[in-house]
């Protein structure tokens, strides 16, 4: 059953319009604090020219049967766009749209349902992840001739997955990860991570817990290195600081594209303080980290601190199944750049048992997995 989240609009209230404006007023502009539709209504069926009426609706909810929307407006072959910004908690939510005749649904400029054709009543549905805060939300309508439909609503159909715990105690880097760009006050969640190697696209790190934009992470851990001189190199997308030994080996704190930047040190041997500091801006987002040795007999890269099989998820949202098949329900997900265990294989590798956090187990597929070691090392798990 759906959960319905506590700030949503009730979207199927009685109807009930306000401010209704003549169609000089301007062109449609909503605000992310207002809390009705913007519609603009034309005398065809395409949505073309100038509107013939301009108002505000306070729920998208109506059945014109054989009438008009408002004086000036056809009674047949009339068209309508709505614009309004909902204000989410995050999750999954499904939108439902009923039409008599056409309709087509945007939400963040994304082409959620097109039906944009002459029918009797028919409700549509689909599915999309929101995070927190604002979402521009579209509605196009047509009606042909006969009888004039259109209602749309939305509820949150999936909470969330929880943060993902931190393995105790953490053996690689401690990753710390902000909902803002200055590192500031208690991390949203903080895990355990192998290595810094990221792209995360415009996508989030932690959908649901961290935004897409804005956001900052903190990654610390020692290591044991021979003495000799090394070479950092670090690539980022926007900005980001490498500490070492407490020196400031690397200072890129700015907003850029993907930049590559590196700086050597000398190293007496022994336990090495590292720690790098980031920070996304807006668009795509990078952060990665090498180190190599100048020296004559150079160690390898930081290998995992352990000996366990384990993978990065390529997927922006990839499902865990009950079974290695299609055919078995999803109990969860794990998303891009999250780090999962790996625990077995089905006989060809195409699926992946996999362990996400301390006791999510499921079945992946193994197209997304990028591993540590060979997919056909790994056991086969009937």
């Amino acid at each position: 059953m759906l959960k319905h989240a506590g700030i949503l609009f009730g979207l199927l209230m009685a109807l009930a319009l306000t401010g209704t404006a003549s169609a000089q007023d301007g062109p449609i502009t909503p605000q992310h604090t207002d809390p009705t539709w913007q519609v603009a209504y034309w005398n065809n069926t395409s949505l073309s020219g100038p509107p013939v009426l301009q108002r505000t609706d306070t729920a998208l909810n109506f059945d014109w049967g054989g009438g008009s929307p408002a004086s000036g407006v056809n009674a047949d072959q009339f068209s309508a766009r709505w614009l309004r910004y909902i204000d989410v908690s995050p999750g999954t939510y499904q939108l439902t749209v009923t039409a008599d005749d056409g309709i087509r649904v945007w939400v963040d400029e994304e082409l959620l349902i097109d039906q944009w054709r002459e029918q009797g009543p028919t409700t549509y549905t689909a599915q999309k992840y929101l995070g927190p805060g604002h979402h521009l939300v579209r509605v196009e309508y047509f009606e042909n001739f006969g009888g004039a439909v259109v209602r749309l609503s939305y509820a949150l159909a999936s909470q969330p997955p929880p943060p993902p715990p931190p393995t105790q105690p953490i053996t690689g880097w401690r990753g710390e990860y902000f909902n803002n760009k200055s590192l500031s006050g208690p991390p949203a969640v903080v895990r355990d991570e192998h290595r810094i190697d990221y792209n995360w696209g415009g996508g989030s790190p932690a959908p649901g817990w961290i935004d897409a934009d804005g956001f900052s992470v903190r990654w610390s851990r020692s290591v044991d290195l021979p003495a000799g001189d090394y070479r950092f190199i670090m690539t980022v997308d926007d900005g980001a600081r490498l500490f070492v030994n407490g020196h400031l080996l690397i200072d890129a704190w700015k907003v850029q594209t993907p930049r590559t930047y590196s700086g050597d040190i000398y190293l007496p041997g022994g336990p090495v303080t590292a720690q790098m500091e980031y920070y996304e801006n807006t668009g795509g987002a990078v952060a990665q980290l090498t180190w190599t040795s100048a020296s004559s007999s150079p160690p390898p890269p930081a290998p995992p601190p352990s000996t366990e099989a384990w993978g990065y998820v390529t997927a922006n949202r990839l499902n865990v199944r009950s079974g290695p098949s299609l055919y078995y329900p999803v109990m969860g997900w794990v998303y891009r750049g999250e780090q999962v265990r790996l625990l077995g294989r089905t006989y060809d590798g195409t699926w992946l048992r996999v362990q996400a956090g301390y006791n999510f187990r499921g079945w992946v597929s193994g197209y997304y997995i990028r591993s540590n070691v060979p997919i056909f090392n790994l056991p086969v798990v009937q």
